[in-house]
């Protein structure tokens, strides 16, 4: 699926618009990620990273802790990204050991952020995650299966296609907390 992010949105107006348009609310999450990058410094945040994931508020068939690897190809609109490793846990010490006991020679912790959601459901399979990044920084992201539809939906949603950043949010989040 491809994904594009925009911040700084107006998101109460873009939820007007999915309420009013029939999308349905599949529900309200909480993650906290802690992102690992590289140490090859020759492998940026925008190419591969891993992440630890936390969901105290979990919406999806799946548990509240993952481990992933990520990388991310950059699309006209937003990105896809490929995960070569993927594991879920029953808790956070599990998934930290794991890190700890399999990744540590390849990746090193870089930063942690928290975020909260709500995820909307629109009838054509397309998605859309309001989002507030700790501490008040607001984001939306569209998902769809073609570039076609990521451009339909950023225009139903009035979003200018240079508002999306290009590669993964993580580069993007960064900036905005650490800068």
């Amino acid at each position: 699926m491809i994904e594009a992010r925009a911040f700084k949105i107006d998101i109460d107006s873009i939820r007007s618009f999915l309420i009013h348009d029939g999308a349905v609310l599949k529900g309200k999450y909480e993650i906290i990620d802690t992102i690992y990058a590289k140490k090859d410094a020759s492998v940026s945040l925008g190419d591969e990273f891993l992440r630890l994931r936390v969901m105290p508020k979990n919406i999806w068939d799946e548990k509240d802790v993952i481990v992933s690897i990520k990388q991310t190809t950059p699309r006209n609109i937003g990105k896809v990204s490929a995960i070569p490793a993927r594991v879920e846990f029953d808790s956070e010490e599990d998934a930290v050991k794991y890190v700890n006991d399999i990744h540590l020679s390849e990746y090193q912790k870089d930063f942690t952020f928290s975020r909260v959601g709500w995820q909307y459901l629109l009838s054509k399979g397309d998605v859309v995650d309001l989002e507030i990044i700790a501490p008040d920084y607001t984001s939306v992201e569209i998902k769809s299966d073609t570039d076609d539809g990521i451009a339909k939906l950023a225009k139903q949603l009035g979003i200018d296609s240079a508002s999306f950043i290009r590669g993964p949010s993580v580069v993007e989040i960064k900036k905005l907390l650490f800068s």
